[in-house]
């Protein structure tokens, strides 16, 4: 005489393994999605620093050179 159980029990041992399945897979994407926003954050990183480097460059007068008291920003020969 089977009972009831007996019928059932494969029925959620199937669901069982599926549902780890899922939740493996879903992990797996997620540990993808860390890694890949990891990746983007460090590229930005490192632009946001060279833009920041290429800014004070840009606007710092102490890192521009310094011209002689006589010498013309011009590009132009002095007329003597």
């Amino acid at each position: 005489m089977k009972t009831r159980f007996s019928h059932s029990r494969p029925a959620r041992r199937s669901q069982g393994g599926s549902a780890v399945l899922v939740i493996l897979a879903l992990l797996a994407v997620m540990v993808m999605l860390i890694a890949a926003n990891a990746a983007t954050l460090n590229r930005l990183n490192r632009e946001v620093k060279g833009l920041e480097k290429r800014q004070i460059q840009r606007l710092d007068p102490s890192l521009k050179p310094r011209l002689h008291p006589y010498q013309t920003a011009t590009n132009s020969p002095s007329a003597k």
